[in-house]
């Protein structure tokens, strides 16, 4: 073969030159009808739309379920109301066909379904059932979807009732015994609050004895802060005069050095007097220091006494509160062993309140809605599809037509 090639080589060149040209007369046929090819994919997409168009619109109502469920096992399993497979089989055998059709009222008798169709699908993974219901009629098949819901939840409502009333019975005779322990509890309280009474009684008289006394320490300290505003007062005094006393005798004792005159012998007269006069005063200020210092000191001592009685007050006090402590705390401990008790029954009373309320009838994850435009038919695709075949069969009628006209023509040759 390879000889052959290399042989002719013209003739391979012609070869692949005629294979060109076909390939070229193949686009030549496409482009002369063109317009025969594009009527025919138009054409073919345009009577799909009307088809579809005339057709009859179906709309799509879906709901989303999934089983309750009953109970949580002790090695951490659920136990659901019923399997999605059992349920699925029920919605599609037509189980609650008498339910689904109840109180629905069709335009036209011939419009009553026989059998009712409804497509149930179970996601990978999920207990979860989507069910789908096609209807001309929206409004009618949103009312049988509703219908389909509720008779699912009714089908499966006395097993509910059953495990509700067990669940009941049961806290019903742990709620029994939790009234008598509260009992036995308020009878323990009653007698910690007689004891609580008598101690406040006592506190409070020893309180208002203290009240009196601490009132009393107040005024002490009132009269306290007078008279220690009274020894400021006096050493201001004391010091205002003594400095003006220093003044007085060393001007006394300026005129006595000075030249001696009658004038000066009388001014030295009048200084001597009022510097006298100063001393005295001073004596008499410190002399009322004294006595108010003696006071300050009586009233300090009388804070004292009274401090020290409130003192005896508040041990008196602490005693009698670390008695009745010491009572409350032995009946604390028996209120603690009963409460113990019955918080053990509590919490199996909560135990089984939780398990009651996780029981749970068919649960409607999504409620049934209607889709928003009709789902059948699909116009577009179908046009899509109707117009790639009207391509396909123009294109195969453009040859067609070619190849009888092309046979024609060598006949009349």
């Amino acid at each position: 073969m390879d000889e052959d090639h290399q042989l002719n080589p013209e003739r391979h060149e012609i070869e692949y030159y005629e294979d060109e040209i076909k390939l070229i007369d193949l686009l030549k046929v496409i482009w002369k009808w063109k317009y025969l090819i594009i009527a025919g994919a138009f054409i073919c997409a345009i009577g799909a739309a009307v088809i579809s168009l005339n057709m009859t619109k179906i709309y799509g109502i879906t709901t989303v379920l999934q089983p309750g469920m009953l109970k949580v096992t002790a090695d951490g399993k659920t136990v659901y109301i019923d399997s999605s497979q059992n349920i699925k089989a029920l919605i599609e055998t037509g189980g609650l066909n008498g339910q689904v059709l109840k109180y629905i009222q069709f335009p036209d008798q011939k419009d009553v379904p026989t059998y009712i169709e409804f497509k149930v699908t179970i996601p990978e993974k999920t207990k979860a059932l989507e069910v789908l219901y096609e209807t001309p009629y929206p409004d009618i098949g949103m009312q049988m979807m509703k219908n389909l819901n509720k008779g699912l939840l009714e089908r499966y409502s006395r097993t509910i009732e059953l495990y509700q009333e067990d669940y009941e019975n049961k806290i019903r005779r742990y709620t029994t015994q939790v009234f008598a322990l509260n009992g036995k509890v308020t009878k323990v309280k009653h007698a910690i609050l007689g004891a609580e009474a008598q101690t406040v009684a006592s506190i409070k008289q020893l309180n208002n004895k203290k009240s009196t006394l601490e009132a009393q320490i107040e005024t002490k300290k009132n009269q306290l802060k007078n008279l220690g505003k009274r020894i400021s007062e006096i050493e201001i005094e004391i010091h205002r005069i003594s400095q003006n006393t220093d003044l007085l005798i060393a001007e006394r004792n300026k005129f006595l050095e000075s030249k001696q005159t009658e004038n000066n012998i009388l001014s030295a007269l009048i200084y001597s007097n009022t510097i006298q006069q100063n001393i005295g005063y001073l004596n008499n200020l410190r002399s009322g220091m004294i006595n108010t210092q003696s006071l300050i000191y009586e009233e300090q001592l009388a804070v004292e006494r009274l401090t020290n009685d409130i003192m005896d007050l508040a041990v008196r006090v602490e005693n009698i509160s670390e008695q009745t402590k010491l009572k409350n705390e032995n009946l604390a401990s028996e209120i603690l062993a009963i409460g113990g008790e019955r918080d053990n029954v509590l919490v199996d009373i909560q135990s089984l309140n939780f398990e009651k309320s996780q029981i749970q009838n068919i649960q409607i994850i999504k409620a049934p809605k209607t889709s928003r435009f009709p789902i059948k038919p699909k116009t577009r695709l179908n046009m899509m599809l109707a117009g790639v075949i009207g391509l396909f069969l123009s294109v195969f009628l453009a040859f067609f037509v070619e190849y009888i006209s092309k046979y024609k023509n060598k006949e009349d040759m």
